[in-house]
């Protein structure tokens, strides 16, 4: 099956590079291809693509860097970052940058595209969103037809997969979800059996969405997993 997508390919690794380039477009990605930090940003900037597919270390601007920038300025376009090693202290760098997928070289190509199309199909599964409800508990309301999220009245910029996290459990409030039912709900084919990724992003969503004068939304069920009540 073929994916339509306009994908920016940003890789200072030649080898690598070639090799997924010409596998992009074997399945009819539009590529835009870089190899410098501050040039790939400039065309994220410029023209965005539907994912950005990005080394992390990028000469002049690293991909973790680009990332964070790119969060910074409240985007929610679909990321990528393509890691040297399988340390999992760079994965976990990528994820705290704002990367929805950080993937240790070298990977099978299978699971590569599959990646991909996770991350397309959730992003356009959410710009799609046609049933234009409010979901809402306690002063937590989301938007689902604009991805709008906000609460007590302040607007949350979140990632993909941070706004695809808080739907399910905002979907499933009230109930204890253990860590498979999430992974397996949020992840699907892209969960490989890491489930410290939950952990990485039900952080993320505290910091974004838990303030000290507001309740506690997001709660630990230890031995289990968490619940949003």
């Amino acid at each position: 099956m073929s994916i339509t997508a306009r994908v920016l390919l940003a890789d200072s690794d030649s080898r690598r590079c070639d090799l997924l380039q010409k596998h992009l477009r074997a399945l009819g990605c539009v590529l835009h291809l870089e190899t410098d930090g501050h040039l790939a940003q400039q065309h994220l900037l410029l023209s965005p693509p539907d994912l950005a597919i990005l080394d992390v270390a990028l000469p002049t601007l690293t991909g973790i860097e680009i990332s964070r920038r790119v969060r910074d300025q409240g985007s929610t376009l679909p990321l990528m970052l393509l890691c040297r090693s399988d340390r999992y202290s760079e994965r976990v760098a990528a994820l705290d940058a704002g990367a929805d997928e950080a993937l240790p070289f070298p990977f099978a190509l299978e699971e590569f595209t599959a990646r991909i199309r996770a991350l397309l199909r959730r992003s356009r599964m959410g710009a799609n969103d046609a049933d234009g409800s409010q979901l809402i508990h306690r002063d937590l309301i989301v938007n689902t037809d604009e991805r709008v999220v906000s609460r007590a009245g302040l607007s949350l910029k979140l990632t993909v997969k941070e706004y695809e996290l808080l739907l399910y459990l905002l979907r499933h409030k009230e109930q204890v979800l253990s860590r498979h039912q999430i992974l397996t709900a949020v992840w699907g084919d892209t969960w490989v059996g890491d489930d410290n990724l939950l952990d990485v992003y039900i952080r993320y969503l505290r910091k974004k969405i838990e303030r000290p004068d507001l309740e506690t939304l997001i709660h630990t069920v230890r031995g289990v997993g968490f619940m949003l009540q």
